[in-house]
């Protein structure tokens, strides 16, 4: 619910003056206008001619004696976006223009309790499974019996040997990365 006070007849004769010139107002409530009136009852006109997305108010004549209250309902429907709320005086002598910022309000999300994990399964997580290591040992074990019988012997195997104990060594990483018990 947003307040708006519009003094009338203060300064003079059929004036009229807003608190604000424009307005935020949230979807779903209501833009509260309270007039106040300074001098000699008057009738004032409020009236909206681009405002139909946002309300269903359009035009209302008011007899004005002392202090007055008018709700202008905004619907829940409405998206963001604006509209001009016009008020006049003095049988269309004077008129003032009052800009309302319509906002879509926000849902409040509550947030998750998340629970803190416990040593154990801190533990777990950090540390993958020897299983999972298992094609990195072989990969390790071929590439040291590589290196030793490395020479005129093996020269035709060579490239074939350093792909495979490239692709065990991939394998024993993916599969460490991706068991149950890994971070």
């Amino acid at each position: 619910m947003t307040v708006i006070e519009a003094h009338l007849n203060r300064r003079g004769v059929n004036t009229i003056e807003l608190s604000s010139r424009e307005t935020p107002v949230d979807a779903g409530s209501d833009l509260v206008l309270h007039l106040k009136n300074h001098g000699a009852p008057t009738h004032a006109t409020l009236r909206t001619q681009n405002g139909q997305a946002y309300t269903d108010f359009f035009h209302e004549n008011l007899y004005v004696d002392g202090e007055e209250e008018f709700r202008i309902p905004v619907r829940e429907s409405s998206g963001d976006g604006a509209f001009d709320l016009e008020f006049i005086t003095g049988y269309g002598a004077r008129t003032t223009r009052l800009r309302v910022v319509v906002s879509k309000a926000c849902p409040i999300i509550q947030p998750e309790v998340i629970e803190a994990p416990t040593e154990d399964e801190v533990i777990q997580r950090r540390s993958p499974h020897l299983i999972s290591l298992v094609p990195c040992i072989i990969a390790c074990i071929l590439y040291l019996i590589w290196l030793s019988f490395r020479g005129d012997i093996l020269a035709p195997v060579d490239a074939f040997v350093t792909v495979a104990i490239v692709l065990l060594l991939l394998a024993g990483v993916v599969t460490a990365c991706r068991s149950p018990g890994s971070s």
